[in-house]
């Protein structure tokens, strides 16, 4: 029973005695709540985890629930996080997985973070050489193994790149290793995680307006391509990847609107399906100087948006600003959803039976005796 509460109430459990926080704290039980919650829609990106990158207080974050009925919201409850981490100049939100959030810090840094939980884990770096580096978080379910994907270039001091480095990092050995690369197109955009394969967009080096998305399978790690929509025109000057609702996602942006198509059935290029346009002129004036950041698309067809310095949920008939940014700067972002799991990847010794009986007892006399459960499982237990 205890799989199906939530995490924050099994947050405060695990004060109630040392038994039971080794007992949450256990890879057994984190898994089982994770793996439980996946199959019930509960482990479903129902937060978003949003910071200003290059902002006075880079290490301060803010979270928002994606509630059903967000389309519905006048404003925001928005809650402040501070990633515990060294002094730093500008973080990037590479992904997340499983409610682990992947960020970097000064291009070089990378940071596993459970913003549910608090707890982080600063990786070894990989090679401190690198002038800037594009990063890809994805997690292998076949062999338990949460991968971080680097690529690095050198430029000499006219500004060419010298060299590039290709790294992998893995949770189960907690260190890098160098990996093969299918081609040499330059990487453009962030990655996106989804279907158990990495998704990044790259271009020609000369001709940057032709794309194509490399897949990398996180356990083989072998590479395959996958067919962008076919456009009615040759518009589009800018492509972004994405994922919502489990599926991936392509945002092309026009002159004065943008197209968003969803991959209905992985693998099925004639599965595009064209989701929402948004026109920029349809919003103030002020706006259409800036193109539009697409953040989540809720099940009823709205659309979150970042344009400029505010956060708007779009509707083809309306849209209104749910909340108002502190300032203009380049915003990062991402959904998640709330787990146990720890970046630590600790694996703490499974807990007895009698335990879970306790902890049963627990959750059921809370339902029946409502502030008396405590005395009632510390009697039960006492005759166990």
């Amino acid at each position: 029973m205890a799989k199906y509460l939530p995490v924050k109430t099994l947050l405060k459990f695990r004060c109630v005695s040392k038994s039971w926080l080794n007992l949450i704290s256990s890879s057994q039980f984190v898994n089982a709540h994770l793996k439980n919650s996946t199959k019930n829609n509960m482990g479903f990106h129902s937060r978003l985890v949003f910071h200003l990158r290059y902002s006075p207080s880079p290490k301060v974050f803010h979270t928002f629930s994606l509630h059903p009925k967000i389309d519905d919201y006048e404003s925001l409850s928005v809650d402040k996080l501070v990633l515990s981490c060294r002094p730093c100049y500008a973080i990037e939100i590479v992904g997340s997985c499983n409610g682990l959030v992947c960020v970097v810090l000064d291009y070089n840094s990378v940071v596993l973070w459970n913003p549910t939980t608090r707890k982080s884990k600063t990786l070894p770096v990989s090679d401190s050489s690198l002038d800037l580096s594009k990063h890809g978080f994805g997690y292998d379910a076949a062999n338990d193994d949460y991968k971080v994907v680097e690529f690095g270039c050198n430029y000499d001091t006219f500004g060419y790149k010298k060299s590039t480095k290709r790294n992998i990092y893995s949770s189960r050995v907690d260190s890098w290793r160098t990996m093969e690369w299918p081609c040499s197109d330059i990487i453009d955009g962030p990655s996106v995680f989804v279907n158990g394969v990495i998704h990044w967009k790259v271009c020609d080096e000369k001709y940057q307006r032709f794309w194509a998305v490399i897949a990398q399978n996180v356990t083989t790690e072998t590479c395959s391509s996958v067919d962008l929509p076919t456009l009615a025109s040759d518009d589009a000057d800018k492509v972004s990847l994405g994922v919502f609702g489990g599926c991936l996602s392509a945002s092309f942006y026009c002159h004065n609107y943008m197209d968003v198509w969803v991959l209905k059935e992985y693998g099925d290029r004639e599965s595009w399906t064209k989701l929402v346009r948004f026109n920029y002129p349809s919003v103030e004036n002020r706006f259409v100087l800036k193109r539009p950041k697409l953040l989540f698309v809720s099940k009823d067809g709205g659309i979150l948006l970042k344009i400029f310095g505010d956060l708007i949920m779009y509707r083809p008939s309306q849209y209104r600003v749910i909340h108002h940014l502190s300032n203009p700067f380049v915003l990062e972002a991402a959904t998640y959803s709330e787990s146990l799991i720890s970046p630590d990847f600790e694996k703490i010794r499974g807990n007895s039976c009698k335990e879970y009986i306790y902890f049963y007892l627990y959750i059921r006399n809370k339902q029946l005796f409502g502030d008396a459960c405590l005395v009632l499982s510390m009697t039960t237990s006492i005759r166990l």
